[in-house]
């Protein structure tokens, strides 16, 4: 193998072009030599320099700032292993060192695009670490160090150095950039979609195509090869969101200890991605089942709505650089918390969240709202915030982690019960009022006295919504109005029927159980989401109708289920 050829195919197609030119980083990539011969390797790799560090050990500062300086510079590689004299001494890739090896990448603010691979020198076992180029922001190491590679030094970045390369990598730089696919490779049903979605016609001319395709930030402007950007790959190449590491959405279901019991991902195209983990997660997490004197209400523990923008908003905004992190969806007792890769930018902070917009990625965020995941431009917030209110969950919190990730909180838990929410859906029915006034009624059901003061006090607004919210719900006959002479006073409407809110008899739950059943095994824990009941008391019920006949047990432990009998 002669050495300009291999450190051309492998160094820079591996590294300075990876993600962004023709050959991203792949475990399928024919440029990345899985065994050398020690003369191949010295003929390959004769020295250090400017895309090459070797390192004897897994040390996590000197690899650090090795993948530091590689991400500001033109990428590179560092083999693990190999000693200062260029001597393959092994350091075999194990489940323990690739563990390390993504924790120290965590640890890091905004890294080049990485991935690990193993290479067998000889017949020692090494472990290569190969950087990308950052595409938009600096490389940091975890106190703050921004380094850049030159020759075979690490150096930090200072003064006007600093300030030009900042200068150059803008945000949006990644999904703008060309990808290793052309408009030939996409899948022809994955395109039908796609331009059914985005109003353009999938049959014309490729060029015309590409040209259309590259107004929405999805393919290369003036192109003659129909290059795909790496957004449009993301959209239209089966195989590229793997290609791009983690570049899908992870489900992890938590009980009441700090383990996850159950993981599920999800993969496939971006907007593929959010509905198959919306549906997952909105059956998984159940609903409340309530009896109002004849009529029966199914009411979602979280709103979809609220979860399909909030998990929309992970997968456009998220940093698709951070190649070794995947966007996170914890399922806990009454919470679902979604956590994205990458922090906030383009100056969006915790504190300002609502009023500055910016969109790391916004052909993605524009193509997800083509087909109708995502809300339009700078509304994602407000809409979350909005559907919650209206559900009457508990306020939604947002915020930048100190890893440098967004995390978003949906509390599928509210100040109202059940049976108080499923009252407001009957009386309200169509009507036009907002989410605070549905509160503001669930708390005169409860026998309050409501003033402004209240109101205010309630929902958290000023003199003026306050007095809003009152008059709307007096005009619409829900309050009547018992002023006296001094401070105005409503109570709830005489005429308003009180909610007799109950829960489902024993054979109610069992008729709706054999339903479930007629659908595939019953689970315990479907049972307990299902009905929001207790471990124990899922368990009484469905033992109760594996005795009487009616299921059949299946299995034991955790993968305890039940099935209709014969």
């Amino acid at each position: 193998m002669h050495a300009s050829w291999f450190f051309r195919q492998y160094t820079t197609a591996m590294t300075r072009r990876a993600f962004i030119g023709k050959s991203p980083l792949s475990p399928t990539s024919a440029d990345f030599p899985a065994q050398m011969t020690p003369g191949e390797f010295a003929a390959a790799f004769p020295s250090e320099g400017q895309y090459v560090e070797w390192k004897a050990g897994a040390g996590r500062r000197p690899i650090q700032e090795a993948i530091v300086a590689f991400s500001n510079a033109d990428g590179g590689v560092v083999m693990i292993g190999v000693n200062d004299q260029g001597t393959a001494v092994g350091c075999p890739l194990d489940e323990g060192v690739e563990k390390d090896l993504w924790e120290t990448i965590a640890q890091i603010e905004s890294p080049g695009p990485v991935q690990i691979r193993a290479m067998r020198i000889g017949r020692a076992d090494t472990t290569v670490v190969a950087v990308g180029t950052r595409r938009d922001g600096i490389a940091q190491t975890s106190n703050g160090r921004p380094l850049i590679r030159r020759g075979k030094q690490n150096l930090p970045l200072l003064g006007g150095e600093l300030r030009r390369l900042m200068a150059s990598r803008l945000p949006g730089d990644f999904e703008r950039a060309p990808s290793r696919w052309n408009l030939g490779d996409a899948d022809q049903e994955l395109l039908i979609q796609l331009c059914r979605a985005v109003r353009i016609e999938s049959n014309q001319d490729p060029v015309d195509l590409a040209a259309a395709l590259a107004q929405r930030g999805l393919a290369v402007q003036g192109d003659s090869a129909c290059t795909l950007t790496n957004a449009g790959a993301l959209f239209l190449v089966a195989e590229a969101p793997a290609a791009f590491g983690k570049a899908h959405i992870e489900v992890l279901r938590f009980g009441d200890g700090p383990e996850y019991d159950r993981r599920e991902v999800f993969g496939g195209t971006p907007s593929q991605q959010v509905q198959a983990a919306v549906d997952w997660i909105i059956a998984e997490i159940g609903f409340d089942l309530v009896v109002l004197r004849t009529v029966r209400h199914e009411l979602a523990r979280l709103p979809v709505g609220a979860l399909r923008e909030a998990l929309a908003n992970a997968v456009a905004h998220r940093d698709y650089q951070l190649s070794g992190s995947a966007v996170e969806v914890q399922l806990r007792p009454g919470e679902v918390t979604v956590v994205s890769p990458g922090g906030f930018a383009g100056g969006v902070t915790s504190e300002n969240l609502g009023e500055a917009h910016f969109a790391r990625n916004r052909a993605i965020i524009n193509t997800l709202r083509a087909f109708d995941l995502a809300e339009d431009a700078g509304r994602g917030i407000d809409l979350i915030r909005h559907e919650m209110a209206a559900a009457l969950r508990f306020e939604p919190t947002f915020e930048e982690v100190a890893s440098g990730w967004v995390r978003a909180v949906l509390p599928s838990d509210g100040p109202v019960t059940p049976e108080e929410l499923a009252w407001t859906h009957e009386i309200l029915g169509e009507a036009e009022l907002l989410p605070g006034d549905r509160r503001v009624l669930v708390e005169a059901l409860r026998g309050a006295e409501l003033t402004n003061s209240t109101v205010r006090s309630l929902l958290h607004v000023g003199v003026s919504p306050a007095r809003n919210t009152l008059r709307r719900l007096c005009e619409s006959g829900y309050l009547d109005d018992e002023s006296g002479g001094g401070t105005a006073r409503y109570r709830l409407s005489a005429a308003i029927p009180a909610p007799y809110g109950r829960p489902l008899s024993r054979n109610e739950m069992r008729a709706q159980i054999l339903s479930w059943a007629d659908e595939g095994p019953v689970t315990n824990s479907l049972v307990q989401s299902r009905f929001g009941m207790s471990r124990s008391q899922a368990l009484t019920l469905l033992r109760g109708m594996a005795h009487d006949g009616l299921l059949a047990k299946v299995g034991a432990g955790r993968a305890t289920s039940y099935q209709l009998t014969d």
